[in-house]
């Protein structure tokens, strides 16, 4: 296989499309999760998906994924007050990895958000 033909993990999962699917779906579920809900009551989700959806693009490969993005400074300052504890991170991991399931999303692809999750965590729960 040439490199040409070699497909990144975004590709792979059907980019921006299939993102977009997994994370209405992600968002239902946190949103049905008594637990995290509390977290979206005076926030439009509509406007926090697109900034996962670039996130996800930079964590598997996609064609217009920033290079000059900060993700640590990032994450920190959109989670910044919001109290996130360890059990509220966990559960929002969980509910995006059965929502990858769901999908039917390669093991390969879920390792490497799953990687990605576990390399955030520090800036995404409150200390």
């Amino acid at each position: 296989m040439s490199e040409s033909q070699i497909q990144s993990q975004w590709e792979r999962v059907g980019g921006e499309a299939a993102v977009k699917a997994v994370l209405d779906r992600f968002y239902e579920g946190v949103l049905g999760e008594p637990q995290l809900a509390g977290f979206f009551e005076n926030v439009a989700v509509d406007d926090i998906k697109p900034h996962l959806a670039e996130v996800l693009e930079v964590v598997l490969g996609g064609p217009n994924a920033r290079t000059d993005i900060d993700l640590a400074g990032y994450l920190t300052e959109a989670h910044s007050g919001l109290g996130v504890s360890e059990s509220d991170y966990a559960l929002t991991g969980q509910v995006l990895m059965d929502t990858l399931n769901e999908f039917d999303v390669p093991a390969d692809i879920q390792e490497t958000i799953a990687g990605a999750l576990a390399t955030v965590q520090p800036f995404v729960v409150a200390a």
